[in-house]
């Protein structure tokens, strides 16, 4: 019995960490685009140089690390 509470605080653990990484991911994402308006006239140099560079890259990062929770926390479910 404490196995199953153990595994649905795991799953809410897991869950809560994703909604978190996405919602912060997303917010940086926005924020990073919003900076670096206009994105289409820019070279690739002026791209990483500018002023939303940093935080969309951390914003796709989070996003990504999102969708990989339950490989990092070791979540493994027996067949």
């Amino acid at each position: 019995m404490s196995q199953h509470i153990d595994s649905e605080s795991q799953t809410q653990s897991i869950r809560w960490t994703k909604n978190v990484l996405f919602g912060l991911g997303s917010i940086f994402v926005t924020i990073g685009i919003i900076r670096q308006w206009p994105i289409l006239g820019k070279t690739y140099m002026e791209f990483i140089e500018g002023k939303g560079y940093l935080s969309l890259m951390l914003g796709l990062i989070m996003i990504v690390l999102g969708f990989s929770v339950p490989l990092l926390v070791g979540d493994e479910k027996d067949p």
